[in-house]
């Protein structure tokens, strides 16, 4: 299974958390966006750059701009824009982040990321 193939699955088993997973997809574009200054300053030598990085948050911005409510309400709309390309690794190191941070997900969609996605984030940025 490529990418989409695989959000496409987690939407369609999970419809009712897309709502909760694009407004986090959302803070983490805002988080990045708030500390992109300091995270170009810091960025690793990795075969992703700083300026691709945000190359692609600017790219999944203008998805969610574009596509709005229909990101949550659409399991095909979900999966072929967050997760097409390089949208992915974005989307992904959102999902990945999003388990991290809620203690309250319930362990069927953790598992369901985990297997679809893993659970290694792609890469963590100390911006203190």
């Amino acid at each position: 299974m490529n990418t989409t193939e695989k959000a496409l699955l987690l939407a369609t088993l999970f419809p009712d958390i897309l709502k909760e997973l694009v407004l986090f997809i959302q803070e983490e574009i805002e988080h990045q966006r708030k500390y992109e200054k300091r995270l170009r300053d810091v960025w690793p030598r990795h075969p992703v750059t700083a300026d691709d990085w945000f190359g692609i948050i600017q790219d999944v911005e203008g998805v969610v701009a574009h596509f709005n409510v229909d990101l949550h309400r659409s399991p095909w709309i979900f999966s072929d824009h967050l997760f097409h390309g390089h949208n992915a690794i974005f989307s992904i190191h959102c999902l990945i982040r999003y388990l991290k941070k809620k203690e309250q997900c319930p362990n069927q969609l953790k598992h369901a990321i985990n297997l679809l996605f893993g659970d290694d984030i792609l890469f963590v940025i100390d911006v203190r």
